[in-house]
């Protein structure tokens, strides 16, 4: 009977020891499977936290990326505008210097000498009908094809003028462009020059209206428009 009990005592004991046994892989591996998974979890907090800085990165340089091509687009705009407002001045410059060949309305006047010798068209005539012609609002002014520009010289030089450095002959064709209208009334007004030209010096004289007038641009070899000494402040 005592032999049977020990025996009884030691099978239990066996399987007291494999139950605990089991119990215990159970335990540890439940750790490792906690310990796996807590650190899986850590690593993709981790993970997942380095993907948003990079995507919070990457969306601030998609951002500044944005704003420069932004930039560059109004840059480039602006530059447009700015050499095309640069193109119309120079060629408004350039048209006002007389650099440039240029048409519009205005009249053609045809001025001579009268039938005697004392009746010869002078350069201050010549002087005063230039400047009502620009008190007219004459935009562009020329003589015999000699564009009129601020440095041109008229001078008598018998029998010829000498306009820009060139001799000019009578009869002397002079265009402007301006209002038609204006430039007729302003001529022909009483006690004008026509008026003047006609009837008190007998020169001949005639105006004409003309719709298309064109006038050519000065030499610009140096010998009417000398800048050399000059400086812009």
């Amino acid at each position: 009977m005592k032999f049977s009990r020990n025996i009884s005592i030691t099978i239990i004991c066996i399987i007291l020891g494999i139950m605990l046994s089991w119990q215990y892989k159970s335990i540890e591996s439940n750790k490792r499977v906690s310990a796996s998974q807590t650190k899986n979890l850590y690593d993709l907090q981790k993970e997942l936290l380095e993907e948003k800085k990079n995507n919070e990165n990457l969306r601030a340089r998609n951002e500044e990326l944005e704003k420069q091509l932004a930039q560059y687009i109004d840059a480039a705009g602006n530059n447009k505008q700015i050499e095309e407002s640069i193109k119309e001045q120079l060629t408004r410059a350039r048209m006002l210097a007389g650099l440039v060949d240029v048409q519009g309305p205005g009249v053609e006047i045809v001025l001579d000498d009268g039938e005697y010798d004392y009746q010869k068209v002078y350069d201050i005539d010549l002087l005063k009908l230039v400047n009502e012609l620009r008190a007219a609002e004459a935009q562009a002014i020329s003589i015999n094809g000699e564009r009129i520009v601020a440095m041109t010289e008229i001078r008598y030089a018998d029998p010829y003028m000498v306009i820009n450095g060139r001799q000019i002959f009578p009869p002397y064709v002079v265009k402007a462009i301006a209002d038609p209208e204006k430039l007729d009334y302003a001529l022909n007004m009483l006690g004008g020059v026509v008026e003047i030209f006609r009837d008190s010096f007998g020169y001949k004289i005639s105006v004409t209206k003309v719709d298309k007038i064109t006038i050519p641009k000065v030499r610009d070899d140096g010998s009417v428009l000398k800048y050399n000494l000059l400086t812009p402040l």
